[in-house]
């Protein structure tokens, strides 16, 4: 997908997330990092939590400690929305599509996406993205608190970028080549409430 992808296709994509985030919720850059967003995760993970899903059994993942406690989570379908949540965040942050970016994202990944994007139309610069496809998508943390669930992915896709200027020379990237991108993004929504929904709250490349 880039930027001149047909907008009613765009429209069916964020559907998608949204009936997979409805199923969700019945249990229980390129990007910019958010450096902050991570070290607060990496810290909160390292103290001992009641209700925190850390110490899983031989054979067990962490999903499946979830699904011992809620028996009608579904980490197929939890996955399944998560990657289609990423390639509609990773399209939508590509063409500023701020709207979009505000259904799927919390206000502190929202707030440096905004910001990028800003100084992106500040330089009249046009960031140009096509989704290869998904190589994994891998659970590598989940965390339970005070009725807040969270849980961190793993993935590695195949994407083109790149970068062009107002007149349409080449800031940076390649159209020519493919590269391998490495991101783990947090997923959170508040167990208690009725209206479940996954946001993405932090993002981290490698």
């Amino acid at each position: 997908m880039n930027e001149t992808t047909d907008p009613n296709n765009a429209i069916l994509l964020v559907a998608i997330v949204a009936f997979y985030w409805v199923l969700l919720g019945s249990w229980g850059q390129p990007l910019p990092r958010s450096g902050e967003d991570k070290a607060k995760r990496d810290d909160a993970q390292t103290r001992q939590r009641t209700g925190c899903v850390e110490n899983t059994s031989s054979g067990d993942t962490p999903l499946d400690v979830i699904r011992k406690s809620d028996p009608s989570f579904d980490p197929a379908t939890f996955l399944a929305g998560a990657k289609a949540a990423y390639e509609i965040v990773l399209l939508a942050y590509a063409n500023g599509d701020i709207q979009t970016l505000k259904r799927l994202v919390g206000p502190e990944v929202l707030d440096i996406f905004e910001r990028a994007i800003a100084g992106r139309r500040d330089r009249d610069e046009m960031l140009q993205l096509t989704f290869i496809g998904m190589r994994e998508a891998t659970v590598v943390s989940v965390l339970e608190e005070d009725g807040t669930a969270e849980i961190a992915v793993r993935f590695v896709s195949d994407v083109v970028t790149v970068t062009r200027s107002a007149n349409d020379a080449i800031v940076a990237g390649d159209p020519q080549q493919i590269v391998e991108v490495i991101d783990t993004w947090t997923f959170a929504c508040e167990t208690l409430s009725t209206k479940r929904n996954w946001m993405l709250i932090a993002t981290d490349g490698e």
